[in-house]
């Protein structure tokens, strides 16, 4: 494996996030942990090596019940796919986002459609930007399901069609391994009768929004991150059913606890990170948790550091109805049935999907921007939306 560079490199041509540079030698998942006394978030992992045991599924589910209900944050351990190819995923985001900024913008996601896939960047969200902005050092490249709904190797830059089966194999298995189990075992934990339920609304093949996405925030200087109120990325929830983020070593992402404080999510050797979204908190009646996280600036030893990402975004079939699932005992034991107000004629994701990602591209940095005077946890009441009929909030 050849040396994985960290050296922060400035992705505007304003940014005032210049740092001292550093390369780290071997894979990102080399990096040291964090020495800081930080204040961990206590999260259940499940090991799915179990799943296909005898009463596996089942018990994996009553281990899970308490975390999507309570807490939407979780580790998933024994997914079947080494750490040397996770390494390599990592190692293709760096390489990807050290190529010139003119060849990133050649592949730059079409907003005025809506759409996420491709390079995202701040030359992307304002093109010709003169201005600064804290919120310049991140960058995003998404992929889209890897299926005849999307275009093919060639739409996407040569770094990546020279590596295209090892990531359309890598992808492939995520879905298999990890998404098809957690959606079976959520059925489970819903007590529904079928516990396919919810993998027939997230069917591979079926046209839908997922996608894998390699992300970067840069590393910037004191004078930046005081001005971002020591954040890289402000609180939120996220739109799909589940995310997945496979362990990377800089401290940085951090979950809202029900104490109104953030505790950190610690990068445990050998997991995926998984936290539930709104669409499935949505079609469980809002039983299932949408976790409220963000990114703060990583500790002191590791802030000179860029923070990659390999993440997956799973969201159902464009055509399954937002509709809570009906027949569950768990939920009319709950008596979520009884205070339900849906849609008389639900949306359908695919529309959901669209207009949700239109109201982000409109309000921009304003959402992600932290907001001076608002204490830490509270919601920032000026930042709800009602999308597609939908309340949207935001957090510091």
């Amino acid at each position: 494996m050849s040396p994985v560079a960290t050296t922060p490199r400035s992705t505007s041509p304003v940014s005032r996030a210049s740092v001292k540079p550093r390369t780290v030698p071997g894979p990102y998942s080399s990096i040291p942990e964090t020495t800081a006394d930080l204040e961990w978030a206590e999260l259940v992992s499940l090991d799915l090596s179990t799943f296909e045991n005898p009463g596996g599924k089942e018990a994996l589910a009553q281990q899970l019940k308490y975390a999507v209900h309570n807490v939407g944050f979780f580790y998933v351990t024994g997914f079947g796919i080494s750490q040397e190819e996770v390494d390599r995923q990592f190692e293709l985001s760096h390489e990807f986002f050290d190529l010139p900024l003119e060849e990133k913008l050649k592949y730059a996601a079409d907003h005025k459609a809506a759409s996420y896939n491709g390079y995202n960047g701040p030359q992307v969200y304002e093109p010709g930007v003169t201005e600064h902005h804290p919120r310049h050092n991140i960058e995003v490249y998404n992929l889209p399901k890897f299926t005849a709904d999307f275009p093919s190797a060639s739409s996407h830059p040569e770094l990546i069609q020279k590596n295209w089966e090892d990531i359309v194999s890598f992808g492939k298995r995520v879905h298999t391994n990890v998404i098809e189990r957690l959606l079976v075992i959520f059925a489970i934990v819903l007590e529904l009768e079928d516990e396919q339920y919810f993998v027939k609304r997230h069917v591979y093949d079926v046209k839908g929004e997922d996608h894998m996405r390699y992300m970067k925030y840069s590393a910037r200087s004191d004078e930046v991150n005081e001005e971002a109120q020591g954040l890289y990325s402000t609180g939120h929830t996220d739109l799909g059913s589940i995310t997945l983020l496979f362990k990377q070593p800089i401290a940085g992402l951090q979950v809202l606890n029900k104490d109104g404080r953030y505790r950190w999510v610690k990068a445990v050797p050998g997991t995926i990170t998984v936290n539930i979204a709104d669409t499935l908190s949505l079609l469980s009646g809002r039983y299932f948790k949408s976790s409220i996280h963000r990114v703060a600036v990583p500790p002191p030893d590791q802030r000179h550091l860029d923070r990659h990402g390999v993440l997956f975004f799973i969201r159902p079939n464009n055509n399954v109805p937002v509709e809570v699932v009906k027949g569950s005992p768990l939920l009319a034991r709950e008596g979520v049935y009884e205070t339900l107000e849906e849609f008389a004629e639900p949306i359908d994701v695919g529309t959901w999907v669209r207009k949700r990602q239109e109201h982000i591209f409109k309000e921009g940095y304003k959402i992600s921007s932290a907001a001076a005077g608002v204490r830490e946890g509270a919601e920032r009441t000026e930042l709800e939306a009602v999308v597609a009929g939908i309340k949207v909030k935001y957090w510091n």
